[in-house]
This record gives C-alpha cells, sequence and structure tokens, in this order.
C-alpha cells in the first residue's frame, strides 16, 4: 500500500489523461480495450493511477499502453533536422495499437513531405532508409545498390497515405503497391502475400 500511494504521487497526470490500453487477455477486462485509463477509471469508478495498478496486477503486467507521443507542434522541426532519422517503435499488441504502427511512414510522406513541405521527398526517404542503416551500421541494406539486400517499397507520392486512427488504426496505408523485403515480395498490387522473409538484424553486421 506505500509504495502504491508513493507511485501515485510519482506517475505524471498527463500520463495518466493521455493514454489507452489494449492487449487484454481476461474476458472481463475485455470491455476495456482501446479506451482511454481515464475513461476506464470511470467505468470502474476509480482514480485512474488506482484503475492502472489493479488492471496490470489483473493481466499479470501484459496490458499494452498507447500514447499521444510527441508534441505535434515540434515534431517537424525535430524530423527535418539535418540530424533527424524516422522509424517507430510502435508494436502488434492488441485490438487497438498505435495507429502509426500502420501510418508511420505514409503521414510522414503524405503530410510533411506532399502537404506541409517541411522535407523534400529525397530527404525523407533517405531518413527512412539508408541515413538509418548507415547510423546503426548495417552495411548492405538502405540503398538500391548491387549486392544488398532487396529492401524495396513502390509507392505513388502523389496518393500514399494512412487511414489509419486512434479510435480504428488497423488500416493498411493507400499509395503503396508493392512491398519487397530480402527479394521476396510481402506486398503485391496493395495486398499482403503472407510472406515472412524478414530478419532480425544486429547493429553492426550485415545481415545473412
Amino acid at each position: 500500500p506505500a509504495d502504491r500511494e508513493r507511485m501515485k504521487k510519482e506517475v505524471p497526470k498527463n500520463r495518466l489523461e493521455s493514454n489507452w490500453l489494449t492487449h487484454f487477455r481476461k474476458p472481463h477486462n475485455r470491455q476495456y480495450d482501446g479506451k482511454l485509463l481515464t475513461d476506464i477509471a470511470e467505468m470502474r469508478s476509480q482514480d485512474p493511477a488506482d484503475a492502472l495498478f489493479d488492471l496490470l496486477l489483473d493481466e499479470e503486467l501484459a496490458i499494452s499502453t498507447v500514447g499521444l507521443g510527441t508534441n505535434a507542434q515540434t515534431l517537424p522541426a525535430f524530423v527535418s533536422h539535418p540530424a533527424g532519422m524516422i522509424a517507430s517503435d510502435a508494436i502488434l499488441f492488441g485490438e487497438y495499437p498505435n495507429p502509426r504502427t500502420y501510418g508511420c511512414f505514409p503521414i510522414v510522406l503524405a503530410e510533411f513531405v506532399r502537404a506541409e513541405k517541411h522535407l523534400r521527398l529525397p530527404e525523407a526517404i533517405r531518413k527512412m532508409t539508408s541515413f538509418p542503416a548507415q547510423r546503426m551500421g548495417i552495411p548492405d541494406r538502405g540503398l538500391l545498390r548491387d549486392g544488398f539486400k532487396a529492401d524495396i517499397v513502390v509507392f505513388n507520392p502523389k496518393t500514399v497515405k494512412t487511414h489509419a486512427t486512434r479510435e480504428d488504426p488497423k488500416h493498411y496505408p493507400v499509395g503503396i503497391d508493392y512491398v519487397i523485403v530480402n527479394g521476396a515480395v510481402v506486398i503485391d498490387q496493395g495486398e499482403n502475400t503472407g510472406a515472412l522473409p524478414g530478419r532480425a538484424l544486429r547493429r553492426g553486421h550485415a545481415s545473412t
């Protein structure tokens, strides 16, 4: 009880108000899937922190939390900075994963490049491909070059975008016709082929 009271004081209030929960495994908790923690607390007639702690205990710490992330006002400057690279830490847990799981890169191409012109298209592509590969010391990826792994995305820069939202996140982007991973086609004319040719990559090692 003493630790719980201490944690209630230490958890930032904005975290409790801006995060939603997903990946509930127990049937009696699935009513909370995809809901804001504050809404869940209201449903349970609890303080948000107590609701979170009780659910974590009930689900054996296996809940996934999804937050709003970076300040939208500062993100364009961060992404367009010469040292900035583009990636996502979103993961496919639960029925309501973060919409960036499906839409991180299409958002950059549709909004930061096409609509708002914070980046030129070649800059954006470099920040998603060769720049991270070089920074992570993965020497055979990130460029279209003989002997490199054939990781290729074929998209229409005029139409690429995402329809994923917080309330309805599981949507493949549009405007991406083909995706090739390690030389195998995984998206063919916009449809998933079911192929799983991806490999785990280690920093500073050529992949095999």
